[in-house]
């Protein structure tokens, strides 16, 4: 990153408007009495960190005390010692109090009275005055010399890094940050393959040295005197630490024989800051962000590579100024959120839909089965098998969830398989640039396929994360309290694969186009089961509604919101084809994707009437016109699909059946 003029000419118009944004500085009486104050004594909260040792450190306001928690809990789970929680208000000073958890209210945290929203997210104009508070602890620390190892607080501690941290080339460094790449492959040839990306300062290692000390007060100067809005603590140290390099890539500073570079105990150094500091960058499979861990699911697929020492929650959707409801859905469904209490894993009764009930059985359709490659065509049958999927699972999701909240039970959600990847960008084999090679299908979080925020509002059905059951906190008593359904199909034998056989006698039996009337009464001797397994509830007709029009048009009010998303695939092999449109080549290049790609922005593209979410109508079109598709499409309402009679025949004769 460097810096740009935004009176000149010479960058594209998006990056100088970007730079022309302004906000006020800190006030200058803070950063005098507060920011910077130095130290006349060491600090009662301090005693347990002596000088030299290093100290694990994240930081809060109340609104994040789940993340708090769940980043402590992680720390205790491996014995890490010493933890330091550095509070931004009194609530959060109090909380830590409560519970003994060494803190401090910060020097500095003025600037955050009266923030407004709860949660501070990124675009917040807080969380670049929170950067200033945090910036004068750890020039504090670091004048005491602590060896800090700062994590926000959605960062996950999964080993201890210490050793780590100490080993060859790394015992060089005055400090060592993590990094935003999402490339491994090129991470792991440590050859600069990742410079054109952002250091991530989500997991930062400072050792007390004077040219640490040096960095830290002109970057703690940067954002506290910026009047750049975007000039939070994250920018100005990837700007302070490209400072006198001519482009991406900074200058090693040691030496490492080539045939070792990369592995365990020869990751390079580099000059950073106007060569003031040597600077380490930790590998991204190791110290995962949120698209190697979640979605790359790197350490699942490649094992061999060595366990993580931390995963933070980068790279995410579903988060807003009241919650991070996608950060806590992503380390459910991984199994490392850990703020849960008790009665999550032990109260109530669970309706589970198997994963192969809600999947598409692809694996005849090519010589690769279900697995999708990266060559130029991959794309083809990617978009294709993940809106066709998609289309099965969202009608699963939805009969579920009405029959969950028909049955007083909390929905256990299938996994989900996505095809395609979710970024703010074009994609590269329906995969995000950059991370070409990872596996398709991937199990995708929720905020990747729904609007996630409201599957918490009022009267929304209660659910459970994928993999609930398999948590260890569940008691076993739940898990050995099963009945199981099945579910007719009415011939089709692709859309979801078989789970039990339709002819066992120890399952219950329900018929194609059943109602919640006919499920109660086939299901009544499964009453006291703590779990029921469904296989299939997928297709149009499979579920025929409430049996009672009020409470169809009631459910579909609830649901539509939680099931609708919108998001764009474009591709860029495609856009290729067509002559790389608005690239830049025959004029400036245009940063909006879909623009780029279809010559329309995101919104008057579909108030034109050119997108029908949830189908493949663009790629195949020989005028090409466009080169993205759209998901997702909504399951038609109960209350249509219930008067329907070629899809719900009334059948009041029949019966339900229980066998």
């Amino acid at each position: 990153m460097q810096e740009v003029d935004p009176s000149k000419q010479d960058h594209p118009k998006w990056m100088r408007d970007m730079w022309s944004e302004k906000v006020q500085a800190v006030d200058k009486n803070v950063i005098d009495k507060e920011l910077e104050a130095r130290l006349e004594s060491r600090p009662p909260e301090l005693d347990h960190v002596q000088p030299g040792e290093e100290l694990f450190v994240t930081f809060g306001t109340a609104s994040v005390t789940d993340f708090v928690q769940n980043w402590l809990e992680s720390a205790d789970k491996l014995g890490l010692s010493p933890l330091f929680v550095g509070a931004l208000d009194e609530d959060m000073y109090e909380w830590c109090k409560k519970r003994g958890v060494p803190s401090m209210l910060l020097k500095g945290n003025t600037v955050l009275k009266n923030r407004g929203q709860q949660f501070i997210t990124a675009g917040d104009k807080s969380f670049k005055k929170m950067g200033t508070v945090k910036t004068k602890f750890i020039q504090d620390l670091l004048e005491l010399g602590i060896a800090p190892i700062l994590t926000d607080a959605d960062v996950v501690w999964l080993k201890d890094p210490r050793s780590y941290f100490k080993r060859g080339t790394y015992i060089t460094a005055d400090v060592l940050v993590s990094t935003d790449c999402i490339d491994v492959p090129a991470d792991r040839k440590d050859n600069n393959g990742c410079s054109h990306v952002n250091f991530n300062t989500g997991v930062l290692h400072f050792r007390p040295t004077d040219a640490a000390k040096a960095f830290v007060q002109t970057w703690k100067t940067k954002v506290a005197t910026s009047t750049i809005a975007w000039m939070r603590d994250q920018p100005a140290f990837n700007l302070i630490t490209h400072e006198g390099v001519g482009g991406h890539s900074l200058e090693p500073a040691v030496s490492v024989p080539e045939e070792r570079r990369g592995t365990e105990g020869h990751r390079m150094v580099y000059w950073a800051a106007n060569a003031s500091i040597r600077l380490g960058v930790l590998p991204n499979w190791l110290f995962g962000n949120g698209h190697s861990y979640f979605v790359q699911w790197h350490h699942l697929t490649h094992p061999e590579d060595g366990e993580p020492f931390s995963v933070h929650l980068t790279y995410q959707y579903g988060d807003t100024g009241s919650y991070a409801f996608g950060k806590r859905e992503r380390m459910r469904q991984a199994g490392i959120w850990r703020s849960d209490p008790r009665e999550y894993f032990e109260d109530g009764k669970y309706l589970v839909v198997s994963d192969e009930g809600s999947q598409v059985d692809f694996s005849g359709e090519s010589p690769g089965g279900e697995e999708v490659g990266s060559d130029r065509n991959a794309y083809r049958t990617a978009i294709d098998r993940h809106l066709r999927e998609d289309k099965l699972r969202r009608t699963t999701i939805r009969n579920a969830l009405a029959l969950a909240r028909a049955l007083n039970r909390i929905l256990v959600l299938p996994e989900a398989r996505c095809y395609c990847d979710k970024i703010w960008n074009n994609l590269n084999a329906c995969r995000a640039p950059g991370a070409e090679s990872f596996k398709l299908p991937y199990a995708c979080p929720m905020d990747h396929i729904y609007d996630l925020p409201s599957w918490f509002n009022p009267g929304m059905p209660d659910f459970r994360e994928p993999g609930f059951l398999d948590d260890p906190r569940v008691p076993d008593a739940i898990k050995a309290s099963v009945g199981r359904v099945v579910v007719d199909r009415d011939g089709d034998t692709r859309a979801g694969k078989p789970g039990w056989d339709m002819n066992d006698g120890k399952v219950v039996k329900l018929r194609h186009g059943f109602t919640v009337p006919d499920a109660k009464l086939a299901l009544k001797s499964l009453e006291e089961k703590r779990v029921i397994e469904v296989d299939f509830l997928g297709n149009e007709g499979t579920f025929c509604g409430f049996g009672d029009d009020a409470k169809n048009k009631e459910f579909d009010r609830i649901v539509v919101k939680p099931l609708s998303a919108s998001q764009y695939y474009c591709f860029t092999e495609l856009w290729e084809d067509q002559g790389s449109p608005r690239g830049g080549r025959n004029g400036p290049y245009e940063p909006q994707v879909v623009l780029r790609h279809c010559g329309m922005m995101e919104d008057d593209f579909k108030r034109a009437g050119k997108v029908h979410a949830g189908v493949v109508e663009h790629i195949d079109k020989p005028d090409g016109g466009c080169s993205c598709e759209w998901g997702f499409g909504l399951p038609r309402g109960l209350a249509h699909i219930s008067k329907d009679e070629s899809i719900c025949p009334r059948r009041n004769s029949d019966q339900p059946t229980a066998g």
